[in-house]
């Protein structure tokens, strides 16, 4: 997704690559899950689904995080508090608009489900949905940024003030308190929609000053290690709790695991050293992806609703079925997404 500052005067290949990859993986991520929640699948298939997703999707969303967090927390770049209350505002329009349309469109099947009709005194309803984040889910992503970024003149600050080392000594223990002992603890139980929107923003924050030591790290054996171990870990935990009986275990790979971000910071190392920091090619496949990726993670799910709709898995191919429908998602939200910024409004916030 772009975190960036649309006045950037040069797009950076690496990042670009990893916003486009990202919002692939988070596409397929979502048709694996969505079929997996509206079909019987069975246990091979789940394990399966379960492994590809870890791999293939589990590292896009703290690396979104990250991504922006670098760019955001660079002292070297001009980012004032008007700025930054700028794409605050940008997040809360996101909200207001794309947030109200999905609770809407929710709150209208669960009343056409319940044969109850449907009339002006579905409004407050959807208006209190929106403001407790029970849209649809792929939102709290940018509830959560909305909130990193009002934090953004205070890491820089110290930055500023303590330096490399400060920010360095600020991430770990963010890391370690956020990250490592709740995921060791089995995860962060939520108890209602503030907890819920406190504890993502501390996750992005944590995420976004991992991503701004991204600039003196960079790809070694020590880190391959690491980023491999992450996976086998997740792999392993996630799979034997889908044998035991007792699901997928989520905690271990979800946005606030330690795992899915020491990953993130593996594939985002591994993409700087394989693409480079070079401006990818303007009319390519990748630099499109990459421009409309924040568009792309909006809409998708809607397409996804559609498609689940419309098809059974347990009627099609294992894997050609997972295969050509994530790529069909991909294809017609990247469209989408590309339709609606001819809007002047929505292309701002896109």
């Amino acid at each position: 997704m772009n975190g960036a500052p649309k006045t950037s005067t040069r797009r950076v290949g690496w990042i670009d690559a990893a916003r486009a990859l990202g919002s692939c993986a988070i596409v397929f991520l979502h048709v694996l899950v969505s079929t997996n929640l509206a079909f019987e699948l069975s246990a091979a298939r789940r394990i399966a689904y379960a492994i590809a997703g870890i791999v293939l999707s589990r590292w896009a969303v703290p690396a979104f995080f990250m991504i922006s967090g670098m760019l955001f927390l660079d002292l070297g770049r001009e980012m004032s508090r008007q700025r930054v209350l700028e794409h605050v505002r940008r997040m809360v329009l996101v909200i207001v608009t794309f947030g109200t349309v999905f609770a809407l469109m929710q709150e209208i099947w669960v009343r056409m489900g319940d044969g109850l009709p449907i009339n002006a005194s579905i409004l407050p309803v959807v208006v209190v949905d929106v403001l407790t984040m029970r849209t649809w889910d792929h939102m709290w992503f940018v509830y959560a940024l909305a909130g990193v970024y009002l934090f953004v003149p205070v890491l820089r600050w110290v930055g500023r003030r303590f330096g490399t080392r400060g920010h360095q000594l600020l991430t770990l223990v963010l890391f370690v308190v956020v990250l490592v002992i709740p995921t060791l603890r089995g995860g962060f139980t939520f108890q209602g929609p503030i907890s819920t929107f406190l504890w993502n923003v501390a996750v992005g924050c944590s995420c976004f000053c991992v991503g701004g030591c991204l600039k003196d790290w960079h790809l070694n054996p020590a880190w391959t290690a690491i980023g491999i171990g992450s996976v086998i870990v997740m792999v392993m935990v996630s799979i034997t709790g889908i044998g035991a009986g007792v699901g997928d275990n989520g905690y271990i790979f979800l946005q606030g695991s330690c795992f899915s971000c020491l990953y993130a910071v593996f594939i985002l190392l591994l993409m700087r050293y394989v693409v480079g920091e070079g401006s990818l090619e303007e009319g390519g496949i990748v630099h499109a992806l990459a421009v409309d990726s924040f568009g792309i993670y909006l809409i998708h799910p809607l397409f996804i609703h559609l498609a689940m709709m419309v098809t059974s898995p347990a009627m099609m191919v294992p894997v050609v079925y997972e295969v050509l429908l994530g790529a069909g998602m991909i294809a017609v939200s990247w469209a989408a997404a590309r339709l609606l910024r001819l809007v002047p409004f929505f292309d701002e916030l896109l």
